[in-house]
């Protein structure tokens, strides 16, 4: 295949995983094979959805030398198709974790055509999280090349700080207004709608981004997020499940299921679940409960294999939590516990067996169970 060919493919291919694609596409003689997608693996605005979608049938070392790299632009192009396709090229390597050298792409892009507003775009999209100044200052150039960019004006949505919410609301809103199918727009707005409590227009702004692209993992997962919240359990499972049938380990789906089996009493597929986040309790190997949401998965794995009759694995999660978590990690147990029924619980940070005792006694009663397995 020649260059021009492959790089032509190449394009055709990232506009087509826009929307339900039917073929696998392979790029550069057969070393950059690009799995299908219901939707664009990057997205348009705001942070990278998913990065190394592409995979390439050479070793880590070898796709880190180049050789899953998409073929070079061609220096005879004019200067604006050829800023143009460097964009395309980025893409691609962003598709093979080939972050470094897409930034080298776009900077080169830029320098050869400084009005490209998808160059300057993308190129703050990879700055975020780290270097949000830079990020910032990139959708900012974008849109005074054209105020009307929907992409630069949802990425700085999302750049714009907690507090300021309202002008975040007001980008991503003049976004969606500009394009109503943006996508990544209704997700971001989404995610500023959390942060001001306003869960119901967030579960809605998100419910338009899955009408656009029905099987878009991130969407999926804060959905179920937000459904969790307001107490939509049945309907945060199937969200979940959806994920997991997307990316099989994906860890918050995982957990945010878990949570659901145990609501349900279905203790066994809670364990299920949390082995795959946690490893098997017997591995000692697995994931340590050094962070308060750890512990919180710790203390559902706990309950998940008293209530399936395996209280010795739930007396060693126990001590792991101990061990590793610390003094924080019981008290957050014993805070519980005390407004919960057991009023006589001590708040020392303390390992006891009045603690034993009184998780035992929560895990066997249901709402009290239940409760520790979303609180921890």
């Amino acid at each position: 295949m020649h260059d021009r060919q492959a790089l032509q493919l190449g394009r055709k291919m990232l506009v087509g995983i826009r929307r339900h694609c039917v073929a696998v596409a392979v790029l550069t003689a057969d070393l950059l094979v690009t799995p299908c997608f219901a939707s664009d693996p990057l997205g348009t605005a705001g942070p990278i959805r998913s990065f190394g979608s592409g995979s390439c049938n050479v070793s880590y070392a070898a796709r880190m030398r180049g050789e899953c790299d998409p073929p070079a632009i061609a220096s005879t192009l004019p200067p604006g198709r050829r800023s143009q396709e460097r964009v395309e090229r980025a893409r691609l390597l962003i598709s093979v974790l080939r972050v470094d050298q897409a930034v080298n792409e776009l900077d080169t892009a830029i320098a050869e055509d400084p009005l490209n507003g998808s160059a300057l775009v993308l190129r703050a999209r990879l700055k975020m999280p780290g270097r949000l100044d830079e990020a910032e200052r990139d959708v900012n150039r974008a849109l005074q090349i054209d105020p009307a960019n929907s992409n630069a004006l949802a990425t700085r949505a999302f750049i714009v700080p907690g507090e300021k919410n309202s002008l975040g609301l007001r980008d991503a809103t003049r976004a969606l207004d500009i394009d109503p199918k943006n996508a990544d727009a209704l997700w971001i707005r989404s995610t500023i709608f959390v942060r001001m409590g306003r869960l119901d227009a967030a579960e809605r702004d998100l419910d338009s981004a899955l009408e656009l692209e029905p099987d878009e993992p991130r969407t999926l997962l804060s959905r179920a997020e937000i459904r969790m919240r307001v107490g939509k359990t049945e309907d945060a499972g199937r969200d979940a499940t959806a994920v997991l049938a997307l990316r099989r380990f994906d860890k918050g789906a995982l957990q945010i299921r878990a949570v659901v089996h145990a609501r349900s009493g279905d203790y066994a597929g809670a364990l299920d679940d949390l082995n795959v986040v946690l490893g098997k309790p017997a591995d000692r190997s697995g994931v340590a409960p050094i962070r308060p949401d750890l512990v919180n998965l710790y203390v559902q794995r706990a309950l998940a294999l008293a209530r399936t009759g395996k209280p010795v694995e739930a007396k060693q999660d126990l001590d792991a939590i101990v061990t590793v978590g610390g003094v924080r990690a019981i008290l957050q147990m014993q805070l519980y516990l005390r407004s919960h029924g057991f009023p006589d619980v001590n708040l020392d940070g303390k390992r006891s067996d009045q603690l034993d005792e009184a998780l035992q006694a929560c895990f066997i009663n249901d709402a009290c169970g239940r409760g520790i397995t979303i609180r921890g």
